[in-house]
């Protein structure tokens, strides 16, 4: 028997939710992930909102650019390019009364964002909830990067 995909994908009435970012700053540094095709594949189905264990939702477009926002305030916190397997051009919400990361931190901060929801697609995938594995639950996914 095959695990249950659970993911909650991100939908049309996720993306309806969502408020693009008001000010978003370029990062310096590029970040230091490279996106496996199975990777993308995830993000191009994206993240939608599942409950409040799931702080961010994450879409990868057909034009190669991925987008992160929080999951209970719909607001785009992150926006980067992603050519091939390489995850460019990063810039940050810096907009005072949306996010208040610290630009020095980036892109380390988006890093561990990004790895999180890539595990929860995984972990989701393989039929785990942040509860625990469903009754068709496979094994737990390896990690990633």
């Amino acid at each position: 028997m095959s695990a249950q995909d659970l993911r909650p994908l991100f939908t049309a009435a996720d993306a309806a939710e969502t408020r693009a970012a008001l000010a978003l700053r370029p990062v310096e540094v590029a970040p230091g992930l490279a996106l496996d095709a199975d990777t993308a594949g995830l993000l191009r189905d994206g993240l939608g909102r599942y409950d409040m264990e799931i702080r961010w939702m994450a879409q990868l477009d057909d034009a190669g650019v991925l987008r992160l926002w929080r999951s209970w305030t719909g607001i785009q916190v992150y926006e980067a390019r992603v050519t091939g397997d390489v995850v460019t051009d990063l810039r940050v919400e810096d907009h005072p009364e949306r996010y208040r990361g610290p630009i020095e931190d980036e892109p380390e901060l988006f890093e561990r964002v990004l790895i999180t929801c890539v595990r929860h697609l995984r972990y989701f995938r393989a039929g785990h909830t942040p509860y625990g594995p469903s009754a068709s639950a496979g094994p737990e996914p390896a990690p990633w990067p």
